[in-house]
């Protein structure tokens, strides 16, 4: 699938746009076909490692997690054996940061209790 990655910190010109693996499901997770992502501060803070304090969570010299991208919204392509309130073809938005993020891909896999239904 193809991503928008951040493998450095510095500006927007670190970004690069390249095929990852696609993200499965776990057991408390959903798979999500992404239709829409924003970009928000916490999305500009770990690309740019500034303030200096996000890199205490995103890594000191070098970002740990590639994919970048908080807000998502989409529809649900498949679901972790635990997951009950979220079918596949659900549409669905949320704020994912606080697992991994990754919404600037095609898809992204997240924990169901970090999404709602997407109101009609």
């Amino acid at each position: 699938m193809k991503a928008i990655v951040c493998t450095e910190y510095g500006p927007p010109e670190v970004l690069r746009f390249t095929e990852v693996d696609k993200p499965s499901p776990k057991d408390d997770e959903v798979l999500i076909k992404v239709h829409a992502a924003s970009i928000n501060f916490s999305d500009w803070a770990f690309m740019r490692g500034k303030p200096f304090a996000a890199r205490l969570w995103s890594g000191l010299l070098r970002p740990k997690h590639n994919l970048l991208g908080a807000d998502i919204a989409g529809r649900v392509e498949a679901v972790g054996k635990n997951v009950v309130q979220f079918q596949p073809g659900d549409e669905v938005f949320g704020d994912i940061s606080v697992h991994s993020r990754g919404s600037f891909a095609e898809y992204a896999s997240a924990p169901a209790n970090l999404l709602a239904p997407k109101p009609a």
